[in-house]
């Protein structure tokens, strides 16, 4: 049973901020609420108050500015699967999208809920990754824009203050020359938590082949969203063949296990995370990402 609070619904950004800071860090901004709820009525969560941001236009849509794709906090997983934009420009964030939960899942979720939840096994935070994603963070103090890397402190824990809201996910536009791949393995086909999840952004040269630039993220295996950076630099200006690949993909293993250290998991998560990672660079060389 849920106990008692308050529910606020502002309508605009200024008063949700408003809200929070009287509120002095006993507040909870909701939008989809999937895990949220599910957290107040097992008695892991607490609030005394709940701040609904769903109708504040701000936080809605998803738009082409200065050469950048911007998403409203609330946007839910469904609008950015479908999104003729982000399909266009950031691919491998839409792809992500479409394998969260249930359909009812992705119509009530929203990037901003996924981001601010920080479950290490969040889908799009892998995808945010690769994009180079930006946050849009404001408060009754300003606005700040902050790497989407740099928000993450721990396993469900942000840097955000209590008296703050992320308004906006941004994320420069892919130019044509990029393939992309997510692909994640879970227990089972539908609506589960991915065990280990891999994105790639893969641009090669025309011609030879080479590898001009590359990045890759992976989830449910670190306690942060990470750029795996090691095997990043391996493999620019490499053709990537069967060996460079085998080599790469120990790379990402080793990348894993130096931000986690050896867990009795470690044995199975590594050869995994290879293989996974080798059939996501397949699979954007392929262009069926």
């Amino acid at each position: 049973m849920i106990p008692p609070f308050d529910y606020k619904i502002p309508r605009t950004l200024e008063e949700a901020c408003d809200l929070l800071w009287k509120t002095d860090g006993k507040a909870r901004v909701i939008a989809g609420g999937t895990d949220l709820v599910i957290g107040l009525r097992n008695g892991d969560q607490k609030t005394q108050s709940l701040i609904d941001i769903t109708k504040i236009e701000e936080l809605h849509g998803i738009i082409d500015e200065d050469g950048k794709v911007s998403i409203g906090a609330t946007v839910t997983h469904s609008e950015i699967a479908t999104s003729s934009l982000v399909r266009k420009y950031g691919k491998v964030l839409s792809d992500a999208a479409l394998e969260i939960g249930s359909p009812q899942i992705r119509n009530l979720g929203t990037i901003g809920g996924n981001i601010i939840n920080a479950s290490p096994a969040g889908d799009t935070l892998p995808p945010l990754m690769v994009l180079n994603a930006m946050a849009k963070v404001v408060s009754r103090e300003g606005t700040r824009e902050v790497p989407l890397l740099q928000l993450f402190k721990g396993p469900y824990e942000t840097h955000l203050f209590s008296h703050e809201i992320l308004a906006q996910i941004s994320f420069p536009k892919l130019n044509p020359g990029f393939r992309s791949a997510f692909v994640r393995l879970a227990r089972r086909k539908a609506m589960a938590i991915a065990r280990v999840s891999v994105a790639i952004l893969l641009r090669r040269a025309e011609g030879d082949g080479f590898i001009e630039d590359i990045r890759i993220s992976i989830g449910s295996v670190t306690p942060t969203p990470q750029r795996m950076s090691e095997a990043e630099i391996f493999l620019k200006d490499k053709l990537p063949d069967e060996e460079c690949l085998r080599l790469a993909a120990h790379k990402v293993s080793e990348g894993m296990m130096e931000r986690t250290g050896i867990r009795p998991s470690t044995s199975y998560k590594a050869p995994v995370v290879e293989a996974l990672f080798i059939r996501a660079f397949k699979k954007a060389v392929e262009g069926e990402a």
